[in-house]
């Protein structure tokens, strides 16, 4: 049995699979959900508790008792946010997913480093919530995802037979499930906090490239790209750190098939 105690904060596309992997590494896992998200197939030996971070209400002991957070819920509102994290101590260890949108758009070479712009970012509330994260948690990190496929998700479903589109000369920036549950674990196992880390795959060419390719591929509609757009400096957002800190070896996006019944 691992030392630590994991509280996995929402259930869904990636939690759930998180759960199971991390209890089959042995440690103690709890995760929560909502009545409507309620974890199905989730294996034996993980306890869930009912809890929405939308409501008012004290804070479950499971929660309190986590040696470690993991939070894997799509933004929310900064006051629902606070509402929440204002209750847990600031000692906690803490795993935020976030995404590479904070970046926002034509930022060239960009690494974890960078500065980021409230005027560019595509993603205001993930930027406001990491910033009045990373003020109050001392051993918060950060995992800034890319674009999340696999299984039968992957963006080019989206997109399919779509017109006009206007992202097509930004760089590809891909994160396969897989990738984002081992970086996870990487964080834990290696004692990586207060850190911020890019998942992204080492795959850098432009959307418009590769959702083309990866259309056909699958016999989809093909997409149809606006070819007046050019971007002057497309942000391309380095991994490097993640695979030097965390060992991360990424799954190849042009290996993305159509899933088998």
């Amino acid at each position: 049995m691992k030392n630590e105690i994991l509280c996995l904060i929402g259930c869904g596309w990636l939690g759930k699979p998180l759960a199971n992997f991390l209890s089959k590494k042995n440690y103690p896992v709890t995760a929560t959900a909502t009545g409507k998200t309620a974890p199905e197939s989730l294996v034996d030996g993980i306890s869930y508790i009912d809890f929405d971070l939308t409501k008012s209400q004290s804070l479950p002991l499971e929660i309190a008792k986590a040696d470690v957070l993991i939070y894997t819920i799509p933004p929310l509102e900064l006051s629902v946010i606070k509402n929440f994290f204002d209750k847990i101590p600031v000692d906690k260890k803490i795993i935020f997913t976030s995404s590479i949108s904070v970046y926002g758009k034509n930022t060239g070479a960009t690494d974890e480093t960078a500065a980021l712009d409230p005027a560019n970012t595509s993603s205001p509330l993930l930027l406001e919530t990491e910033v009045y994260l990373k003020q109050r948690f001392s051993k918060l990190t950060i995992l800034r995802l890319g674009g999340l496929y696999g299984e039968e998700r992957h963006p080019v479903y989206f997109l399919a037979g779509k017109k006009n589109i206007k992202t097509g000369e930004e760089f590809l920036h891909l994160a396969h499930q897989d990738d984002c549950i081992q970086a996870i674990n990487a964080v834990i196992e290696r004692g990586q906090w207060g850190e911020i880390f890019n998942i992204v795959s080492d795959l850098r060419v432009t959307k418009k490239e590769y959702y083309l390719a990866m259309a056909a591929k699958l016999s989809l509609p093909i997409p149809e790209y606006d070819q007046t757009v050019k971007d002057s400096n497309p942000t391309r957002i380095s991994n490097e750190k993640s695979k030097n800190v965390l060992g991360m070896n990424y799954l190849d996006p042009n290996g993305f098939c159509k899933p088998s019944h």
